[in-house]
């Protein structure tokens, strides 16, 4: 800052003011300070600002699985909001493990981030005192009980209930669900909306937990299809999910929707054009995390925001993964697909 000054002609003071947007400076001379600024490269020096500042610019995301696309959607929607207040965002993947997550949460706070976005742990132990050393925190996707913080989430019952009613007003009965890990909160919440439509209509839930990932959802699949054959329809949980039951269709021989009708959650580019495109619950991510951003800032303004669960709809686009069930003999011979 001194350099700048004595390039610019004026005092170190003035360059703070300009730089800070703070009192006054006239037009003429915050135009000479800027022009030195450039030329001499200057840059604040974020470490200096922090042995001065409680917090650092920065803002921690900790995810749980950094290979889901979800993430991917959200970290870019975030970091939008954040990068036009000047604050960095830093992430940190769980692997949707406690320990994992405590590990990455003393990381974080090491760097005295200004404030904390989170999309829990399955069995996760944050309490709201843990949260509450960050300043600000917002979770997002997942929640937890007893946590007195916002929470961003799209309407998951409904949600999950529309996209199990587009199979069954096609006819399907035998409708399996392979859902994540039985206890997340994502999980109970998709599968409520899928059990009440089931019953609803008179029929079975069949339900399959998983860890919420491709290998784990094909295999679920072919168990499924192998313990009970009559199954004429899935819906699965997340897009890595929904990219597993297809591939189990494909081991067992069976097409998507001839044999087994599909219909997913959270959209992913290939679903539009995989044939047949996939019928899914577009979920909101990037408006999720643009909420989720701004709910953040709010605290750090001072500004009141309401702890619980904040809600952004999500919509079901239809495609041409549903079809009608088709007759198939339990005793056919499939012939599977090797990869």
């Amino acid at each position: 800052m001194k350099t700048v000054a004595a390039h610019a002609g004026v005092s170190a003071q003035t360059v703070s003011r300009v730089l800070r947007g703070t009192g006054y400076v006239s037009e003429a001379t915050r135009a000479r300070v800027l022009a030195s600024v450039a030329a001499v490269g200057y840059r604040p020096n974020a470490v200096g600002r922090s042995l001065r500042a409680t917090r650092t610019p920065m803002v921690g995301l900790l995810i749980t699985d950094i290979t889901n696309p979800f993430y991917a959607t959200l970290h870019k929607s975030t970091e939008a909001v954040f990068r036009e207040r000047g604050l960095t965002l830093m992430l940190l993947n769980s692997d949707d493990d406690p320990a994992t997550e405590r590990t990455q949460l003393d990381l974080v706070s090491s760097y005295r981030p200004s404030g904390l976005l989170v999309a829990p742990a399955v069995h996760s132990t944050l309490t709201t005192e843990d949260l509450a050393g960050f300043g600000a925190a917002v979770l997002v996707s997942r929640t937890l009980p007893g946590l007195a913080v916002p929470s961003v989430v799209t309407n998951e019952p409904e949600a999950m209930g529309e996209a199990t009613r587009a199979l069954l007003d096609a006819g399907h009965r035998r409708i399996v669900a392979v859902l994540g890990p039985r206890d997340a909160s994502t999980t109970l919440r998709r599968e409520s909306g899928y059990r009440d439509a089931v019953r609803a209509a008179g029929a079975e839930p069949i339900v399959r937990y998983t860890d919420q990932t491709g290998p784990g959802a094909r295999a679920a699949i072919r168990r499924a299809l192998q313990a009970d054959p009559g199954l004429t329809a899935a819906v699965g949980f997340n897009a890595p999910v929904t990219e597993g039951i297809l591939r189990g269709l494909r081991d067992e021989g069976l097409e998507c929707p001839r044999d087994v009708s599909v219909v997913g959650f959270t959209d992913a580019p290939w679903m539009s054009f995989y044939p047949p495109p996939i019928t899914v619950v577009g979920q909101p991510v990037a408006a999720m995390g643009e909420l989720a951003a701004r709910l953040l800032l709010d605290v750090l303004d001072g500004k009141p925001v309401t702890p619980g669960l904040h809600v952004v709809p999500s919509v079901l686009l239809r495609r041409e993964s549903v079809a009608p069930p088709r007759p198939r003999p339990h005793d056919e011979k499939r012939t599977p697909c090797t990869s």
